[in-house]
């Protein structure tokens, strides 16, 4: 599992993917915060984006690399990341309800949410500790 147990003081990378399809709306996600900077800015952002997302074990260490997707239920569009956390941020063009799952090492966490532009939603994906 590959996680940290704080920030990283050094930047962090930003993956973002966005899905769209002709005439349907579109979903962003951005992934990162692994820098301190980094996760105090995104955190900060949180009421201007539909969702931000907090990655982490029960025990409270922070995952940083979980393959994951935000799909729309109604349409079925969808955006992904292949390594998430342990901050990502979700935009939507649309409100409507989305799932949000996310895997690491064979474990899949997901959630149903309810998003609306700049909603600022918020949620915690949690793994179990390792043992």
């Amino acid at each position: 599992m590959k996680f940290m147990t704080g920030f990283c003081a050094a930047a962090g990378l930003v993956f973002a993917t966005a899905a769209t399809a002709q005439g349907l709306p579109a979903i962003t996600l951005k992934c990162s915060g692994a820098s301190i900077e980094e996760a105090r800015s995104m955190t900060a952002e949180r009421s201007s984006h539909a969702l931000t997302i907090s990655f982490s074990t029960r025990g409270g260490l922070f995952i940083t690399s979980a393959k994951t997707q935000v799909l729309d239920l109604l349409t079925r569009v969808a955006a992904s990341s292949s390594s998430c956390g342990p901050v990502g941020q979700v935009d939507v063009t649309k409100p409507g309800r989305y799932r949000v799952s996310a895997i690491l090492d064979g474990v899949v966490v997901d959630k149903m949410v309810e998003l609306r532009p700049a909603g600022g939603e918020s949620i915690v994906l949690l793994w179990p500790d390792v043992r």
